[in-house]
């Protein structure tokens, strides 16, 4: 037998705000990631009956100018071993881009934090 559970969320009228904006800000990130996904469709479209000898009509470096080659990890991982040590330490470096192709999550989530400033200065 499946048991389900219903929770009615009644925040006060300061976490009513709280979860506006974040909703706000994920609402704003999703909408940036996604038109910048199809901005790069567009870039490297070609007709269906055609073969392209290249991928991309614009050159990969002007696609990823934005996107740094590396992130830095700004504190100790959430995942431990079995001795309780975090498996990523702070200061190690992750690529952003694995055999030519974009991580985007962890793109995204490196730049949550500009997104957050980009929001509240909108506000």
């Amino acid at each position: 037998m499946l048991l389900k559970y219903k929770y009615k969320l009644k925040p006060h009228k300061s976490q009513t705000v709280i979860i506006a904006n974040w909703l706000e800000m994920a609402r704003k990130q999703y909408n940036y990631r996604l038109a910048e996904r199809l901005n790069w469709f567009e870039a490297t479209r070609t007709p269906v009956n055609a073969c392209p000898l290249n991928v991309s009509v614009v050159p990969v470096d002007q696609i990823y100018q934005n996107i740094p080659e590396f992130r830095v990890q700004t504190r100790d991982g959430r995942k431990k071993d079995i001795f309780g040590n975090p498996i990523t330490r702070k200061g190690d470096k992750h690529p952003n881009t694995v055999n030519g192709y974009v991580v985007w999550e962890t793109v995204q989530l490196a730049d949550l934090a500009r997104t957050k400033n980009f929001s509240l200065s909108i506000s």
